[in-house]
């Protein structure tokens, strides 16, 4: 059950809507922090979630005392529940959002509210975090005033840093929320906050103005957040607000290139990833939970097929002696198979290029010189798979065989980016081609998360991969 109190009818500037749950302790600064700035066409608006540690009784007392405070008071439903309660009882013709144990800058609201004249959809201002380590950190954005979203959209694309994801800095215009009916979604977990600011954004027919106002203390009061608690299903919500993020910004943003927005993609889908995996030392049953997906993401699906192969095509590396040997395991299958061994860099112990040291490997394991075909000048996973590709036209041409049954060898983690690339080779399109993953020592599906090169260089790969097929849905 829901109950409000003072409702008002006269006109309202902007509505401060604080959900409190269970911050007796703090409350007080918080609502004071408020309150002894908040000029008489202001409102204060505080959503009791169902706090049981009397924070409810300390609100009914600010509300039977200052004409400037509503309450509403309401059963346990988390935090979104009580944001949507704030936005049901508000008046103002803006709505901003403070969380109880968190308080406003003093002098806030007297260099901020002159800004309301400028006749823009949605205000974003700094933040002073102070968390538990004492050391202060300012998170700002410059005075800019963006003639639209599409403009503002543009220079987040470029630079992915205008303090986007918080509710508790910003003031929204609420006709804008009241035509689109928008409300915090509460079956998440986490990043409501995020959402509600994606489909505001996609909103905005006005114009958007950052400050460089200091608007919120943002207070960390203990180690119980987002970072300390386990969180189920996370990576699927992270991908879920991934989407949501890409949607709002890729549509809105009609001035940048589709290699800035491919990097925004790829840049915010390793970073996710990241955070996930340095969440599994706290969290271990996360990593079981998840790591399913994001192998998923990062090694695609290799064929590995028992059927016989003609040719075998191995990618060389720095590093190319665990990919030799798993050809080798392969072609142990298929007698008469043809191995390509393809790279012209020097290996990472000597001077010899990729494929003569693999050619070496496998004359010294018993492959005859007669059974390969080396491919000694590409530099790049392109050209190796180019270079290969004529080295078979040769082969057929020479032969007279189909030579139809073809396999390709590489890196675990590099299967996804080098389907891609093999897909931009005509010769090779209507090739019925069989992938074979190989893994390193960093970079095996069971150890690359615990190891900080496996790490470096799988993230690396899959920004590449990215960057190739510019995907939003992952």
């Amino acid at each position: 059950m829901t109950k409000a109190f003072k409702r008002k009818n006269t006109y309202t500037r902007l509505s401060v809507i604080v959900p409190t749950y269970n911050c007796i302790d703090y409350l007080d600064e918080c609502l004071h922090s408020v309150l002894d700035q908040l000029p008489e066409n202001c409102e204060l608006i505080a959503v009791d979630d169902g706090s049981n540690d009397g924070t409810k009784e300390l609100l009914e007392e600010y509300v039977s005392k200052q004409k400037k405070v509503r309450g509403i008071f309401c059963t346990h439903k988390e935090v979104s529940a009580a944001r949507n309660a704030g936005l049901d009882a508000a008046s103002g013709e803006f709505v901003t959002f403070i969380d109880c144990d968190d308080c406003m800058r003093e002098g806030f609201l007297r260099e901020s509210l002159p800004l309301l004249d400028e006749d823009t959809d949605l205000y974003i201002f700094g933040i002073e975090r102070l968390p538990l380590s004492g050391v202060r950190e300012l998170w700002t954005v410059r005075d800019r005033l963006y003639p639209d979203a599409s403009v503002f959209a543009d220079e987040y694309v470029r630079i992915r840093q205008l303090m986007v994801y918080s509710n508790c800095n910003k003031f929204y215009r609420r006709s804008v929320i009241e035509e689109h009916c928008l409300r915090f979604d509460e079956s998440m977990s986490f990043g409501e906050d995020r959402m509600f600011n994606f489909c505001y954004l996609s909103y905005c027919s006005g114009r958007i103005l950052t400050s460089s106002l200091i608007m919120l203390h943002y207070i960390q009061r203990s180690a119980d957040s987002i970072s300390s608690r386990h969180i189920p299903n996370y990576f699927s919500v992270v991908r879920r607000l991934h989407k949501a993020k890409m949607d709002c910004f890729l549509a809105l943003s009609t001035g940048t290139t589709e290699e800035e927005k491919r990097d925004f993609i790829a840049y915010d889908i390793s970073r996710e990833v990241e955070k996930t995996l340095d969440r599994f030392v706290l969290y271990p049953e996360e990593k079981l939970e998840n790591m399913p997906a994001i192998n998923r993401l990062v090694f695609g699906e290799s064929d590995d097929s028992s059927e016989p192969l003609d040719i075998l095509i191995v990618l060389g590396s720095s590093r190319c002696d665990y990919k030799i040997r798993r050809a080798w395991e392969v072609g142990r299958r298929n007698p008469g198979i043809l191995y390509i061994v393809s790279g012209g860099n020097a290996t990472a112990d000597g001077d010899i290029t990729e494929a003569e040291y693999m050619a070496a490997w496998l004359t010294e394991h018993g492959v005859s010189l007669s059974d390969i075909r080396l491919e000694n000048r590409a530099n790049f996973t392109k050209q190796n798979l180019e270079f290969s590709a004529e080295i078979i036209r040769i082969l057929r041409s020479e032969t007279g065989k189909a030579l139809s049954k073809i396999g390709i060898m590489t890196g675990g983690f590099h299967i996804p980016r080098t389907k891609l690339l093999a897909a931009e080779i005509q010769y090779l399109l209507s090739e019925d081609i069989r992938w074979f993953a190989a893994y390193g020592p960093h970079t095996h599906p069971e150890q690359w998360v615990n190891d900080p090169m496996g790490r470096d260089i799988i993230l690396r790969e899959l920004h590449k991969t990215i960057m190739l097929r510019g995907f939003t849905d992952f």
